[in-house]
C-alpha cells in the first residue's frame, strides 16, 4: 500500500539551525490560529498566539535547548520539539497540514532518544488540550491541571510527565 500522502514519510528530523527561527515562529502562529479553535475559544486562541513571536528571542531559546526540526523536501520546516536539559519538553508544534500525520511522533522519538542517551529517567511538559492526547498515547500521565493567563485570558493546560524505562 502506497502512503505518499503521509506527512511523516516525507520529512526528515534534524537539529535546529539559526535560519529556522522565523519559519518556526510563523509555524507556531499558524498552528495555534488554525488548529486551536477546535479545542479553545476564539479569545483563548488570540491570547495564546497574540502575534507571530519575535524570531530573535525564540531563536535564542531554541539554540539553548535541544531543538529538533522536522523538514519536508529537505528545507521546509513542518514541526519542532524543544527539550530542556532537565528533561522538560518545552514545545512541540506541527504545521496544521502536518498535524495528525506522524510528524510529532518522529520529533518526540528524537527527543526521547536524546533524553535516554543523557541518562534522564523522567520527562515533563505543560500540555495544551491538543498535546495532552498526543502525550497520553505515548504513555504520559496528567499530574495536575492548571490555568495560565495571557493577555487577561485564562488558558487551561495539563502538567504531564513520564518515566523513561
Amino acid at each position: 500500500m502506497e502512503r505518499e500522502n503521509d506527512p511523516a514519510e516525507r520529512v526528515t528530523i534534524r537539529r535546529y539551525r539559526e535560519d529556522d527561527a522565523a519559519a518556526l515562529c510563523e509555524l507556531f502562529f499558524r498552528s495555534v490560529r488554525e488548529v486551536g479553535p477546535a479545542k479553545y475559544s476564539d479569545a483563548q486562541v488570540r491570547a495564546w498566539a497574540h502575534d507571530v513571536p519575535d524570531a530573535a528571542a525564540w531563536g535564542r531559546r531554541m539554540r539553548k535547548n535541544d531543538t529538533f526540526v522536522a523538514v519536508r523536501d529537505g528545507h521546509v520546516p513542518v514541526g519542532w520539539i524543544e527539550l530542556v536539559t532537565d528533561g522538560h519538553v518545552e514545545m512541540l508544534y506541527c504545521a496544521p497540514e502536518a498535524a495528525g500525520g506522524g510528524v510529532a511522533a518522529q520529533l518526540y522519538a528524537a527527543a526521547e532518544a536524546l533524553a535516554r542517551e543523557r541518562g534522564l529517567m523522567h520527562l515533563t511538559t505543560a500540555a495544551s488540550r491538543f498535546a495532552e492526547s498526543f502525550f497520553r498515547k505515548h504513555g504520559w500521565t496528567v499530574d495536575a491541571r492548571e490555568t495560565v493567563t495571557q493577555f487577561g485570558v485564562e488558558i487551561p493546560r495539563a502538567r504531564m510527565s513520564t518515566i523513561l524505562r
